[in-house]
């Protein structure tokens, strides 16, 4: 089947740790060939906890190197020749190297290959103050700012469940690894990619750089922990009558579903108030008031019953499960997420699927296996078409954007960024809240994209989308199943007269399945897989994350899913469909922590920020000097214990007993944090962070918005922050795309544009309509 995937014939050469572990994944799962090199026991993720039963396979270190070849390199000299011998046959490396502990100069590896495309992936990048800092997922994920918003006002902030750090970076990574394809078939050079983890994280925090960079008066410019309640404030979980956890919203529906609801239930008839309440623009601006009733009704009924009967009626809740009731769904069922496949040293086990779906057939890679062979294939070179590659590495390709809110808009922000022409297409029933121009989340995703509006309710509006659609590469929507098809936009419909065209649908559950016309957001599916439960303090279950880490994800997902369409048609010169299920994104997330539960009968508890599999200890966030001051530290080893206990001025308790060794120091960790907060709580939380770096110990300040847009060198230093003007908001900030390809950003250069200020130019230079025939449409409400 491989043969059949989009990067089939890709040659990818792996050594990485955590830094880079999924981006091999993902690229194996479309098709490549992923050898991931390491000298024999010196593979990182092999001694990741927790393990199969009583063997010694990693479950973390079996998933993310699933589909991936093994290669056990010798020890020295001829471990290293190994190496480049493997690298000759090879299109693309990844490693996490990092400044200090290069085992190649990019230099000598780009003499060796001259169109080698090397991405770098390290914590922070190669170059900048702080890219030389001891990091992992806790610390990484306190200095983007996800922490600092995630968990109650008056405890300590939350770090999440899940290794969401290395999440964003494996997407991003992969993105990276394509691009550089692109750029090296079309300029014919080898492709240096500098990644930072870092930016990726920073990238992905949702409303902290929002708010940070539209400080107009609406909120606070940072973004603060507000427990389950959404920045919004139209999202939180609620408990039922049983203390069941979901997540009830008034996002969707609010006036014409939601609140009849209500009422037929005997709650909330003061928001039925015509007085008080005349129109939705008034229930918005007192949304306390709708919450509180939402939780009155939700304590009083069950659960289960909500989510069921919300979703008959198209409101996007979301019941918090355990990891037990996550993984046995109608939906996981239909769509055979689960298989059985056989671990080493362990037996069969139920394994989770992909993270997209290029055809019903392959949905799962298989462990993965130890060989010494080499490539099947020789790397195929493609003469050059040496064009410039300031125009990036997606020039020249058009893509249609039916997407709206976050997941598909960050997606197709990321193609804009990369040099593709985005044409997104509105329409007047989704142009309020958060897809109006006028907000500000509206412009953090639609940078660098046109704007055209089409009135899909008709028949002459879904004939022009239909002759738009046939001047453009992929389509990318993120509607509910079958809204496409219903219009004639879907693949199967457009593919005989346009088989170029490929088309990436992100419907919140995928496009079949009992479940396929639920309605989904990030919270509902944190809500569903099991992350909101995982991510909260020891015996609580509801709160989760503090931002839309799933939407991210799946952005991501989607622009990764143009690169490779994009790779298939070069190869086969026929478009592809993409069934991409956010539902499964979220699923993806939480694999290691299924495998767990299949193999060890272990449903995860919420552990707080002690380390979630019991690998380091200490592992926390503890105060500082200051009011909500937070620093994360964590202990990886008794080396680096010893050094924090001499910072502390504590060296005593180093040899005592009951700390002295990691097992002793996590039946003791409560005593542990009491003892660090007594140290923190008296010092600035940068001179910790600095303090504890220098002697190698992992360690981040938690940052806010205002602390990454004013305070973090690394991403002043590395030009994280441009100033970009939109059409509706004027100048205003915008983050950059997280890596340098051969030392350059892709440059977000516009800012959003307002609604339908392209659709003159698009249909009449693109599509080819005459000007008055455009103008008749757009009078007739056709095109406006």
């Amino acid at each position: 089947m491989s043969q059949n995937l989009p990067l089939s014939g890709l040659n990818v050469l792996e050594q990485c740790g955590w830094n880079g572990i999924l981006t091999g994944r993902l690229l194996a799962e479309a098709g490549a060939k992923v050898i991931r090199a390491y000298p024999e026991n010196q593979d990182p993720l092999e001694k990741e906890a927790p393990f199969f039963g009583n063997s010694t396979t990693s479950i973390p270190g079996t998933w993310f190197n699933s589909g991936k070849q093994l290669f056990p390199l010798s020890e020295g000299n001829q471990g290293e020749k190994e190496f480049l011998e493997l690298l000759k046959n090879a299109d693309v490396l990844i490693e996490d190297w990092g400044p200090t502990n290069k085992i190649f100069q990019a230099t000598e590896l780009q003499n060796l290959h001259e169109d080698l495309v090397h991405l770098s992936m390290t914590p922070m990048g190669l170059n900048g103050p702080w890219n030389k800092l001891s990091t992992n997922d806790l610390i990484l994920s306190a200095l983007s700012g996800g922490i600092s918003v995630t968990g109650l006002p008056n405890m300590a902030p939350l770090n999440s469940y899940g290794y969401q750090s290395y999440n964003a970076a494996g997407f991003y990574g992969a993105i990276c690894a394509l691009s550089g394809i692109r750029l090296r078939d079309i300029t014919g050079e080898s492709q240096q990619i500098d990644f930072s983890v870092h930016e990726a994280m920073t990238t992905c925090t949702e409303q902290v750089l929002m708010q940070w960079f539209f400080p107009e008066g609406r909120w606070d410019p940072i973004a603060r922990r507000q427990g389950s309640l959404h920045w919004s404030g139209g999202y939180e979980v609620d408990l039922d009558q049983n203390g069941r956890g979901i997540m009830v919203t008034s996002s969707l529906g609010l006036q014409d579903v939601l609140i009849p609801w209500l009422n037929e239930s005997g709650f909330g008839q003061e928001l039925s108030d015509k007085k008080n309440f005349p129109d939705l623009v008034s229930l918005v601006k007192n949304m306390p008031v709708v919450m509180d009733a939402l939780h009155d009704w939700v304590s009083a009924n069950d659960a289960e019953h909500l989510f069921l009967e919300a979703q008959s009626r198209r409101l996007p809740f979301g019941i918090v499960r355990n990891i037990a009731e996550a993984v046995d769904s109608p939906q996981i069922e239909e769509r055979k997420y689960f298989i059985n496949k056989k671990v080493p040293e362990f037996g069969n086990v139920k394994f989770p699927g992909n993270y997209m779906r290029f055809s019903d057939k392959n949905t799962h890679l298989s462990p993965p296996t130890v060989s010494n062979k080499h490539w099947k294939q020789t790397r195929k070179k493609r003469e050059p078409q040496k064009t410039d590659s300031s125009l990036g590495p997606l020039q020249n390709i058009r893509i249609l954007d039916f997407t709206h809110v976050l997941a598909g808009p960050f997606g197709t922000r990321i193609l804009a960024d990369l040099g593709a022409e985005v044409i997104r297409v509105s329409t007047a029933s989704r142009n309020s809240g958060a897809n109006n121009p006028q907000h500000p989340y509206y412009n953090c995703w639609n940078r660098n994209k046109k704007s055209v509006t089409i009135n899909l309710s008709t028949e002459a509006g879904k004939e022009a989308a239909k002759q738009l659609a046939g001047k453009c590469d992929i389509i990318i929507e993120n509607f509910s199943a079958g809204v496409l098809e219903r219009w004639g936009l879907d693949h199967k419909t457009l593919a005989p007269n346009h088989p170029k065209l490929s088309v990436i649908s992100m419907a919140g559950m995928g496009n079949s399945g009992p479940w396929k016309d639920f309605v989904t957001f990030a919270p509902t599916i944190h809500a569903l897989t099991g992350l909101t439960w995982a991510t909260n303090y020891p015996g609580n279950h509801d709160l989760g994350m503090g931002y839309s880490m799933c939407d991210h994800l799946s952005g991501l997902a989607a622009a990764l899913g143009a690169f490779e369409v994009l790779s298939h048609r070069t190869r086969t010169g026929k478009g592809l469909c993409i069934d991409l299920s956010q539902y499964e994104i979220g699923l993806g997330m939480m694999a290691t922590s299924y495998l767990d539960f299949f193999a060890n009968g272990h449903s995860f508890e919420a552990q707080g920020n002690n380390h979630p599999y019991k690998g380091c200890a200490p592992h926390g966030i503890y105060p500082c000097e200051g009011l909500d001051r937070w620093v994360a530290i964590a202990i990886e080893n008794d080396d680096q214990w010893k050094e924090l206990c001499i910072l502390m001025d504590k060296e005593e308790i180093f040899s005592t007993p009951r700390f002295y060794n990691l097992e002793n120091r996590l039946e003791n960790q409560h005593e542990i944090n009491e003892i660090i907060t007594a140290w923190t709580s008296t010092h600035d939380r940068y001179v910790i962070m600095e303090l504890c770096q220098k002697k190698g110990i992992p360690a981040g300040v938690v940052q806010d918005g205002a602390d990454i847009g004013t305070n973090d060198p690394q991403l002043q230093a590395r030009g994280f922050f441009q100033r970009i003007e939109s059409e509706t908001l004027g100048n205003h900030l915008a983050d950059v795309f997280p890596a340098r390809f051969n030392k350059r950003a892709p440059s977000p250069a516009q800012g959003a544009h307002a609604l339908g200020s392209d659709t003159l130019e698009i249909f009449t230079d693109l599509v080819g309509l005459q000007t008055e025939k455009v103008a008749d449409l757009i009078t007739a409400g056709i095109l406006s």
